[in-house]
């Protein structure tokens, strides 16, 4: 009886076979579109919660609408890089196979969820800024 073997790297079936069916195809297509999704929601949710807050009086809570924007941009961020480690990582390849697509679409990811984060943080500086209770 052996012990068995633990690798960093998955085998060439683990990941072909992940990436060429829905899971992994899911994991992909929301770290290219969830990112920009996101952001636009955070856009609107705050312009939504602005008038509750001013009414209230609570001013501090409006942060938690892009606080929980970066989060979940970050939480696809890291889930695009996990796919992006998962076939070994690298640039792109000259082959078309699984594993060049995925890396493609998993780097793509990572960067529209960058950008995402810096659309959302921008909008954070914003509500630094100004003060939410100001009459025009």
């Amino acid at each position: 009886m052996s012990a068995p073997e633990f690798s960093k790297t998955p085998r060439a079936g683990d990941w072909s076979t992940r990436f060429a069916t829905w899971p992994g195809l899911t994991s992909l297509a929301l770290g290219l579109v969830l990112g920009p999704i996101v952001a636009l929601v955070n856009q609107q949710a705050i312009y939504a919660a602005n008038m509750w807050v001013c009414g209230h009086g609570l001013r501090g809570s409006l942060h938690l609408i892009p606080a929980l924007g970066i989060l979940v941009v970050a939480g696809m961020a890291y889930e695009s890089h996990r796919s992006w480690m998962a076939v070994g990582g690298g640039a792109a390849d000259q082959d078309d196979s699984v594993a060049t697509r995925t890396r493609f679409l998993a780097m793509l990811g990572m960067a529209i969820s960058a950008f995402s984060a810096l659309v959302i943080f921008a909008q954070w500086l914003g509500i630094f800024m100004f003060d939410p209770c100001v009459k025009v």
